[in-house]
């Protein structure tokens, strides 16, 4: 858990206190559960961001693909040619 101190205007602390109140909440309560919708916004803004930029990187595979800039390798080859590179780093030659 963390806190947070911040300051403001007497005006905008009683009308926020009052707000409060007619939701039956504790002024904390209030700004905690803002707080908390905020980030809440902000995860959803991240992921969603996160989404888009995979998309973008998997559009580009697929046009580095199709351009001839690029081919896909079995699994097995993959397994083949990382091994083939372990064992050169193991010996220094990489």
């Amino acid at each position: 858990m963390s806190t947070i101190h911040f300051r403001i205007d007497e005006e905008t602390k009683r009308l926020a206190m009052q707000a409060a109140e007619r939701k039956e909440m504790s002024l904390t309560e209030l700004v905690r559960e803002r707080v908390e919708a905020l980030a809440d916004e902000e995860r959803r803004f991240q992921l969603e961001n996160a989404n888009m930029e995979l998309e973008t990187l998997i559009e580009q595979a697929f046009s580095d693909y199709d351009s001839g800039k690029m081919e896909f390798i079995s699994d097995e080859q993959m397994n083949s040619e990382m091994g083939s590179l372990k064992d050169l780093a193991r010996q220094g030659k990489l």
